[in-house]
């Protein structure tokens, strides 16, 4: 159910941003717009979430590295699993 709140949100802020146009310098003020949503919005929540988290970890950078090294990471498997946990983290309320 969240998540079709949240797609109810997001697709009304996003329609008014087209894709395929070039964006300049004045162009940001929509940009800026969704960046700053409501913090009761679930786009806003989950872009508290965000900007709370940080920006890298660097063990886990070394742990995925030596695996790839070592030929044991599955990187299906394991985006796949990642994602998941990602998702869950930034749209289940605790």
């Amino acid at each position: 159910m969240n998540q079709a709140k949240t797609q109810i949100s997001t697709n009304g802020l996003f329609s008014r941003i087209n894709p395929r146009q070039t964006l300049g310098v004045g162009d940001d003020h929509q940009t800026e717009e969704l960046l700053q949503a409501d913090a009761q919005s679930p786009l806003g929540q989950l872009l508290s979430k965000i900007a709370e988290l940080p920006e890298v970890r660097f063990e886990k950078v070394l742990t995925v590295r030596r695996q790839i090294c070592g030929g044991l990471y599955r990187t299906d498997e394991k985006l796949d699993a990642t994602i998941d946990r990602m998702l869950e983290d930034l749209l289940i309320e605790p």
